[in-house]
């Protein structure tokens, strides 16, 4: 006979609150869009006030005083929260400087294959994972079938499914899946929700029937009201179309995000915070709100500004986790990286996600939006965060190479070729093992070669006779 009971049991899962989404958003975002997505957020949320860094010192409050500051008694409100209290002051920006700008193409296809590059997988399975991430169509779905993809390399269908499983989960969670179905239970996954979690349920049976709302879903499947109505804000919160936010981008304007420097003969590092202006809380709204009878009777008012009031103490948060992400992951750069700040290229150590996911005790998928578009400066200038991070090769010393470090290599050795006779991909190889110790095959030479964008044997031996 079955027995029927209930059963209280506690399990960990993350949930994707808008506290928790906000806090991605900003960690993705680097510094010329903060400033920007800053001064938005401003402009709508009376409670947030930008305090300009390059102002006289009379001009503003100092941050000990900002709770004790005295307001004028007669103030009109509806004024108050729609006036603009920042302005651009053009004679203390920066002078224009080359060095800050980028000249750049990055694709979703170019950002997939540089995360694919930091996976440990075989020349095989890397060739599968090129394969299916050029073969996505632009909403970021898999545009032939596996069994086109099982055909092509003569593999199993479990080899391929492996592969493009890692691939759902890289930045943007969700890629290369077959249908909307499955990019959504995707991203549910990766944000901890299971197989038995309502969200996950609705998106597997009921998908074609979420438009038709709460009361339906409720009424034809017996769900309770609240458990349909947070499921459904979570599916909200999802992206059914993961490369949607993907597009080329032409010339960027570079504004570092951190700064690697040297004080003392030690390494350190910093986070450039939010750039001209400091984000706070708003002194008066913020006392205005604690002071009930100011507010009237109207419940609407009082809904607005508490909801504000939230907001801008969730932005404040995020940016707080921003910056602490933000070092954290700079901090292990640094201390992987110190010699080829001190020595140059050749000594830029092989890095991957995975290594810097360990250090911080951050996931890789986190590294990956942290790094994503963000510079820092150094001594040798200005470097994109993706720049210190590639696989890596051991020379006879035992010592650990990146493959920028083998580039350089590369490059140095066809610099100093007899112009008459300049060395084919194989005989750079054998110089590599022979010279440096470096193991590398003659494909990979070529590869390094092209991506270098040196010419091969024959054209360089034609260039070098006209």
């Amino acid at each position: 006979m079955i027995e029927l009971k209930n059963e209280l049991k506690l399990k960990p899962q993350l949930i994707l609150t808008p506290q928790l989404k906000l806090i991605l958003k900003v960690l993705q975002l680097n510094n010329l869009e903060l400033y920007n997505f800053l001064l938005q957020e401003a402009q709508s949320n009376p409670f947030l006030e930008l305090e300009y860094k390059d102002l006289p010192e009379n001009s503003y409050i100092e941050e000990s005083n900002l709770e004790e500051i005295k307001l004028k008694e007669e103030v009109n409100f509806e004024e108050e929260l729609i006036e603009k209290r920042f302005y651009f002051d053009e004679e203390t920006l920066e002078e224009w400087s080359w060095e800050k700008t980028l000249k750049a193409e990055e694709k979703l296809t170019d950002y997939l294959l540089w995360q694919i590059n930091l996976k440990d997988l075989n020349p095989l399975e890397k060739n599968i994972a090129c394969y299916i991430i050029g073969n996505l169509d632009n909403k970021g779905y898999l545009s032939v079938s596996l069994e086109e993809i099982v055909k092509e390399f003569k593999v199993s269908l479990e080899k391929v499914e492996k592969v493009r499983n890692i691939i759902k989960f890289l930045d943007p969670v969700g890629i290369a899946s077959l249908d909307l179905k499955e990019c959504l239970l995707t991203q549910l996954e990766f944000i901890g929700y299971d197989k038995n979690s309502l969200p996950y349920i609705l998106i597997e049976k009921h998908i074609e029937e979420i438009p038709k709302g709460i009361e339906y879903l409720k009424n034809s499947y017996g769900y309770k009201e609240k458990d349909v109505e947070d499921a459904l804000e979570i599916i909200k919160q999802l992206e059914p179309y993961p490369a949607r936010n993907y597009f080329d981008v032409n010339t960027l304007y570079i504004e570092p995000d951190l700064i690697f420097y040297k004080e003392e003969n030690e390494w350190k590092v910093e986070v450039v915070r939010e750039g001209p202006f400091v984000v706070k809380l708003n002194s008066y709204y913020k006392n205005f709100l604690k002071k009930k009878k100011d507010l009237g009777n109207n419940p609407e008012v009082k809904k607005f500004l508490k909801q504000k009031f939230k907001d801008a103490e969730d932005l404040l948060r995020a940016l707080d986790s921003r910056y602490s992400n933000l070092y954290k992951v700079g901090s292990a750069i640094l201390k992987y990286q110190k010699e080829f700040l001190e020595k140059g290229v050749k000594f830029l150590k092989p890095l991957t996600l995975k290594d810097v996911a360990e250090e911080t005790q951050l996931h890789e998928s986190t590294i990956s939006r942290i790094i994503n578009h963000k510079y820092v400066q150094t001594p040798k200038g200005i470097f994109s965060l993706k720049f210190f991070f590639s696989i890596g090769y051991k020379s006879k010393e035992g010592e650990e190479l990146s493959a920028k470090a083998v580039k350089d290599y590369i490059k140095e050795i066809i610099d100093g070729e007899d112009p008459s006779k300049p060395l084919s991909d194989s005989a750079i190889s054998k110089i590599l093992k022979e010279k440096y110790g470096i193991h590398i095959a003659r494909r990979t030479v070529t590869k390094y070669r092209e991506e270098l964008q040196i010419p091969s044997i024959r054209e360089r031996k034609i260039s070098k006779k006209s």
